[in-house]
């Protein structure tokens, strides 16, 4: 009885460090986009994602599309280094990181026990797949900025200016969540100095987050 009430207590932590990360990252921020789309005024992103409506019509009226699409770029070039960075942190971690030698027939195995790295994994592949959907979103924008504007009333039956704003929004957010992604894999790594460093590390990054930049 004695024996296995350590691994009854390493699996205990276990879960609860799965449990907080989960509620710390994917969950929190899902939270945080969906108050900021159903109520814009009490987050700091809605707040920001109001004035995109302006910025556009400002855009429009004045035929500036060109520095439009400049200052997309800038996000867009953002990006896709990140998206490189972290399909290339994931090769390694794929090809190095989680393997393991059977050292009697000399096999090359996954570990299934690496929690840190298959976790890093999961928040880089979280992340990379919200960079790619934000480029998706920003490159449309910079491509229907100057579309007519009845065709693109068409495509959702929203006003020309609402629909690019909304691929605005959706790409910025999308870019928010992934950028993250890169602070909360960093956080993980510290699960191999100890598990609660790991677990209080990302509280207070998420605490950090809310509180300096989402609230």
């Amino acid at each position: 009885m004695k024996k296995g009430f350590p691994g009854v207590i390493m699996s205990t932590m276990v879960l609860l460090a799965f449990l907080v990360y989960g509620c710390c990252f994917p969950l929190y921020h899902a939270v945080y986009l969906h108050l900021t789309q159903r109520s814009p005024n009490l987050t700091k992103k809605g707040r920001i994602n109001s004035c995109t409506a302006s910025w556009l019509k400002g855009i429009d009226e004045g035929k500036e599309y060109l520095l439009a699409v400049h200052q997309i770029r800038n996000m867009i070039m953002s990006i896709t280094f990140l998206a490189s960075t972290s399909i290339l942190l994931l090769g390694f971690l794929l090809t190095y990181g989680l393997i393991e030698v059977n050292g009697e027939e000399g096999i090359v195995i996954y570990s299934a026990i690496d929690y840190p790295g298959w976790l890093t994994t999961f928040t880089l592949t979280y992340s990379f797949l919200n960079l790619l959907l934000a480029l998706r979103h920003l490159n449309n924008l910079t491509v229907l900025v100057r579309a007519d504007k009845d065709k693109l009333k068409q495509i959702d039956g929203q006003p020309a200016l609402t629909y690019l704003e909304k691929l605005f929004v959706k790409g910025s957010q999308r870019y928010m969540v992934g950028r993250r992604g890169f602070l909360y894999a960093i956080v993980v790594l510290f699960w191999y100095v100890n598990i609660w460093v790991f677990i209080g590390l990302i509280i207070l990054l998420t605490f950090t987050l809310s509180y300096y930049h989402d609230f």
